[in-house]
């Protein structure tokens, strides 16, 4: 199957405020809602989802918005060959009414992560439309007739995870430029919304000695220290 990679050394949090925002995803993912991830860079939006699909096994289909980068083949592109001209359709398009085929030979309706979607430029932004669209169970095709998605053979349709350093207004701290408001009727599409969080330093201390294993135990509380000054000046504006 199309799965995911999990992260490296990639630990589920335990405490705290990520634990709350995480269990929240968790129980939205398992119950097959859609869901809208925002927080900050290094919260791990988009690195939870890679983990959830690679030990669930469910397939997945990601899409990142970058500005000014043309998304138009992820769905149809026109062809021209010697018996004239037609469509041909993208992974993303495929996925979506046809499914992922497993090893057993059945389709699986897929996960569709859709990353920075608060970056879309305004090109981008019409695909996203016909994306969140595509909840109630149809997309529009080049045709501009609406096809169905999947139900596959386990009665599932596709799922949309939605990522975002911005709950949606934009950035008005200024630090992500470009993140971009999102239209409030698209909003309402996106499933629950979730706030994440960074890990508490009972997790992250686990993380970095994994990664790190050569470095002597007395400089972690000293990186303690150094992390929660400066997450703290960061929430408060000062940097």
């Amino acid at each position: 199957l199309d799965c995911l990679i999990m992260p490296k050394h990639y630990r589920l949090p335990t405490v705290g405020k990520a634990k709350g925002a995480y269990y929240r995803v968790i129980m939205a993912l398992v119950k097959r809602r859609n869901v809208y991830i925002w927080g900050l860079p290094g919260t791990g939006k988009d690195a939870f989802v890679h983990y959830f699909s690679a030990v669930t096994r469910r397939p997945t289909v990601m899409l990142t918005f970058r500005p000014g980068y043309d998304i138009s083949p992820w769905f149809y592109a026109r062809y021209v060959d010697a018996n004239g001209t037609g469509w041909e359709y993208g992974h993303l398009w495929r996925a979506l009414v046809s499914g992922i085929k497993g090893k057993d030979g059945k389709s699986r309706a897929p996960i569709v992560l859709l990353s920075d979607v608060d970056r879309a430029d305004e090109a981008q932004a019409e695909w996203f439309r016909i994306l969140t669209d595509s909840i109630s169970g149809r997309i529009l095709g080049p045709d501009g007739k609406m096809q169905n998605l999947i139900v596959d053979d386990f009665g599932n349709k596709p799922q949309f995870v939605f990522t975002a350093n911005s709950c949606g207004n934009g950035d008005p701290r200024g630090r992500m430029t470009s993140a971009s408001p999102i239209d409030a009727s698209i909003m309402d599409r996106l499933g629950r919304k979730v706030e994440a969080h960074y890990l508490d330093w009972v997790d992250e201390v686990e993380i970095l000695k994994l990664k790190f294993p050569t470095l002597p135990e007395d400089i972690f509380p000293q990186l303690m220290g150094v992390t929660a000054s400066l997450r703290d000046a960061i929430e408060k504006q000062n940097i």
